[in-house]
């Protein structure tokens, strides 16, 4: 009786490709000194072929059923995350609405399943914008952002510079009280370089106003101190909201990013740490990176997450087409200026008109919906709104609940801006467009309704559209060497079309995007579509993997 050790060593590892890659391909390399040999080769050939996937364009897009959607995460963007083992750890992050949430879950990558953590120790504030990184068995939580409670009026929104570490073995969250803190920073990105915790960037406070920074702080994770390194006077401008990629232990790539009001980038910056990068008189040295292929560089690479594959880094983007108006995306940043005026609330704005440093207080208005309840508007460039009524929403913070109340709706205000009128006038241009999009999409349903298309015309519908998320990658293989890096083009089949398999998820902003064991993992964001009535279920709480296609069954005859 022939038994599976029989079996050939390409057929053993082509079973186990089909094994999940967390736990059970764990559990395959126990059997015996053969199976742990084979399931080497099947990481290995997870990692191979992904790369060459990501290359040719031929990706598979996979969103997990959730088996208990009551236990599901909710709603969520500008969170905190990172991987640790088989698991997805999730912190904060705000709604549709700025609620702000202290809450902490995992989510096991194999089975797909959620946990929220109730947790002892003490617990961080309710925040978004903040930075996670993993270290030994620790998450280290750092800095964000919330939005005020409604009372007292004209309140400014809040930084924080609290130093938590959870303890993932203990279940424990600690606050840390450590000499040198960084001042209150949101927006702000982190790498683990040994024992030093590497901070770069982020917004700011001071007295009055708001900017970005261009700093970096060193968190030393054994000597319990922050400190700030000596730097090259060449360095990146201010920014928040842009990607640090770890290279290696002594190189970090840093990349695009937004500086404030009509300040985009999408520069790509190579940081060098000293041998020990603990030592306070050695010096950090900067070197800006040469970027070629720049026709192929995505649409937009502000505020989305960048992870590094291989010898390329991953940047999700709409593919960039000819019919494309190169300037839309630039546009659509004016919307993610500040933490919280991600076309939510008009209560913490910028005002285009005067000193872009400068927060201003504005009152909500309030308009008939007609045909578009719970929708909510923030325009580009004239700020206005039109809200629906509010939907209390409960923070999963244990001390603070965000929300609004008819009093501060009830309380009338004279407007402050100097374009009122001419602001209402953009909203009723902007509502009556939104009331056509709807009936035309209304006859399009009645047209062709769910039961008379098939499945097959559906796929190719979203194939051929330009608003899904495609794969960009950036060379990186010669950006410590030759400081330079190439943006690839984008494959596509005969048709033109990105041949990727699935259903992409629609293009959106503050996710999160990690390299798994063989795949990448998304989650969720909220909707790149600055002008466009959102409400909280347009928030995601989705995974979404992007993987290798399985690898097919070859007959010979």
């Amino acid at each position: 009786m022939i038994q599976i050790n029989d079996l050939p060593q390409e057929i053993l590892e082509y079973i186990l490709y089909f094994v999940s890659p967390y736990d059970d391909l764990k559990s395959c390399r126990l059997v015996c000194q053969r199976w742990y040999l084979s399931c080497l080769g099947v990481v290995k050939k997870r990692k191979s072929m992904f790369s060459q996937a990501l290359k040719c364009g031929i990706v598979q897009w996979y969103t997990p059923n959730i088996s208990n959607q009551s236990n599901a995460i909710t709603r969520r963007y500008s969170h905190s995350a990172c991987i640790y083992d088989s698991f997805m750890y999730i912190f904060g992050g705000c709604t549709a609405t700025n609620t702000t949430f202290n809450d902490l879950w995992k989510f096991h990558l194999g089975t797909y399943e959620w946990t929220r953590l109730l947790t002892t120790g003490t617990y961080p504030s309710p925040k978004a914008y903040a930075s996670m990184v993993s270290w030994k068995n620790n998450l280290i939580l750092f800095g964000g952002w919330t939005h005020p409670s409604v009372y007292p009026l004209h309140q400014q929104w809040v930084l924080f510079n609290e130093l938590h570490i959870y303890d993932i073995l203990a279940n424990r969250w600690t606050q840390c009280h450590y000499s040198g803190s960084p001042p209150p920073t949101a927006g702000h990105t982190a790498t683990v370089h040994g024992n030093i915790v590497v901070l770069f960037g982020g917004l700011q406070k001071q007295e009055c106003l708001s900017s970005s920074t261009n700093d970096i702080y060193c968190l030393n994770l054994e000597n319990e101190c922050w400190y700030k390194p000596l730097v090259s006077s060449l360095k990146p401008q201010p920014r928040y909201g842009h990607s640090q990629i770890k290279l290696d232990e002594r190189h970090i790539l840093v990349m695009a990013g937004c500086g404030g009001s009509n300040k985009l980038y999408s520069d790509i910056w190579l940081l060098t740490l000293p041998i020990d990068p603990s030592n306070l008189s050695s010096e950090w040295l900067w070197e800006v990176i040469n970027i070629k292929g720049l026709e192929n560089m995505p649409s937009q690479i502000w505020y989305n997450p960048a992870c590094k594959v291989g010898d390329n880094i991953v940047i999700l983007s709409t593919w960039k087409c000819e019919e494309q108006n190169s300037g839309a995306s630039g546009n659509k940043m004016h919307q993610l200026l500040v933490p919280g005026n991600v076309r939510r609330q008009p209560s913490n704005i910028w005002n285009p008109n005067s000193n872009p440093n400068i927060l201003v207080q504005e009152p909500p208005l309030q308009a008939e919906h007609n045909n578009i309840d719970n929708l909510e508007l923030n325009i580009n460039g004239q700020r206005g709104a039109l809200r629906s009524p509010p939907v209390r929403e409960a923070s999963a913070s244990s001390s603070d609940e965000n929300s609004e109340g008819n009093p501060l709706r009830s309380r009338a205000r004279p407007s402050i801006r100097p374009n009122a009128s001419r602001d209402r006038e953009r909203m009723l241009q902007v509502l009556s467009r939104m009331e056509e999009k709807i009936k035309s999409h209304r006859n399009v349903g009645a047209n062709c309704g769910e039961g008379s298309c098939s499945s097959k015309h559906k796929d190719k519908k979203i194939k051929n559209s330009h608003s899904v998320l495609v794969p960009h990658l950036l060379d990186i293989s010669k950006a410590i060497t030759c400081k330079s890096v190439v943006w690839l083009s984008v494959a596509v089949d005969n048709e033109g079309n990105p041949p990727f398999m699935g259903i992409a998820p629609q293009p959106s902003l503050l996710y999160t995007l990690f390299m798994g064991r063989g795949h990448l993992i998304m989650f969720g964001g909220i909707p790149n579509d600055p002008i466009g009535i959102q409400n909280q279920e347009a928030v995601s709480n989705h995974v979404n993997y992007i993987s290798a296609p399985s690898i097919p069954i070859i007959n010979k005859s």
